[in-house]
C-alpha cells in the first residue's frame, strides 16, 4: 500500500490526540497547549493560535515518524486529566495536509483552464510546492501557499534591508 495515495493508503485520515490549554496573561504567549503524544508544548496569542500551532507540530512529528518506519501513536479517545488552570481539549490532525512534507517532490504545471476547477488545482498546493499555470504553453502564474508568500515577502525585505545597510556604509 501507498502512504501517499488516499485510496490505498493504511494509514487513517485524521487522527486525534489530546491537549491542555493554560493561559497566563503575564507571558508573551499568553496561551500554552502540552500535548503528551508529542511532549510538546506549543505557545500562542489565543486559543485558536495554539491549536493551530500544536496540529501543525503534531503533523509535522507525525510524518517524522513516518519516514523513520515508526508507528503512529494510537489516535487518543478520552481527554487528560488536569489541573484546576489547565482545559483539556482534542486535536484532530488531517495527514493529507502534511504528506506533501515527505512526498517526492514535483513540478506541478497546468494550462489555465484547471482554474475552472479551483478546489482540485489548489488540493496541490503545499508549503514549498506551487502550482505553475500556463497561458497558451507559456508559464505566466505561480499559485503559492499563504505560508511561502510570506516568506517570500520577507526574504524580499531583508534583501532590501541588507542593500540600504550596504548603501548606507558606502555613503
Amino acid at each position: 500500500m501507498d502512504f501517499f495515495n488516499t485510496a490505498d493508503s493504511l494509514a487513517p485520515m485524521y487522527l486525534t490526540y489530546s491537549g491542555l490549554i493554560r493561559h497566563d496573561e503575564r507571558e508573551e504567549l499568553p496561551y500554552q497547549m502540552y500535548m503528551p503524544v508529542v511532549d510538546h508544548t506549543v505557545g500562542g496569542k489565543s486559543i485558536y493560535d495554539v491549536l493551530t500551532r500544536g496540529r501543525e507540530m503534531i503533523g509535522t512529528l507525525l510524518m517524522e515518524r513516518v519516514m523513520d518506519h515508526e508507528d503512529l501513536p494510537e489516535p487518543e479517545e478520552t481527554l487528560p486529566e488536569g489541573d484546576a488552570d489547565e482545559m483539556p481539549t482534542f486535536i484532530n490532525v488531517e495527514l493529507d495536509r502534511f504528506k506533501h512534507l515527505i512526498a517526492p517532490k514535483e513540478t506541478l504545471i497546468r494550462p489555465m483552464s484547471a482554474l475552472k476547477q479551483p478546489k482540485q488545482l489548489l488540493a496541490h498546493v503545499y508549503d514549498f510546492q506551487p502550482v505553475f499555470i500556463t497561458e497558451e504553453g507559456i508559464g505566466r502564474y505561480v499559485i503559492v501557499s499563504m505560508k511561502d508568500y510570506d516568506m517570500f515577502q520577507n526574504t524580499i525585505g531583508m534583501v532590501l534591508d541588507k542593500q540600504d545597510i550596504v548603501d548606507a556604509l558606502d555613503d
